[in-house]
């Protein structure tokens, strides 16, 4: 299997796990359920980012500057889905 291909598996095994997680901390949303969704995308978004720049040393750096920035918005377009498709709750109290 070329790398290129485990490092799609692997962006969608972490994305996919990233929207799942999402549903287990709606619920909990204003005890510790954001802050964890937070700080979880973020990490979701660094690795996925520096992915390419690891295993794929193969490809031209542009090429995996771009694959890089791409899984980056990949990312980030899951994380925020996840947070809409699960209902977050944002505001937990306003005073």
């Amino acid at each position: 299997m070329p790398k290129t291909a485990g490092t799609f598996m692997y962006a969608a095994i972490l994305c996919s796990a990233l929207f799942a997680f999402a549903f287990a901390a709606a619920p909990r949303s204003c005890q510790w359920g954001l802050n964890t969704y937070f700080w979880i995308g973020v990490a979701a978004i660094l690795i996925l980012m520096a992915t390419p720049m690891i295993r794929n040393t193969a490809l031209a750096p542009y090429k995996r500057v771009a694959l890089s920035l791409g899984l980056g918005v990949l990312a980030a377009a899951v994380w925020f889905a996840g947070i809409f498709a699960a209902n977050f709750q944002i505001l937990c109290r306003l005073f």
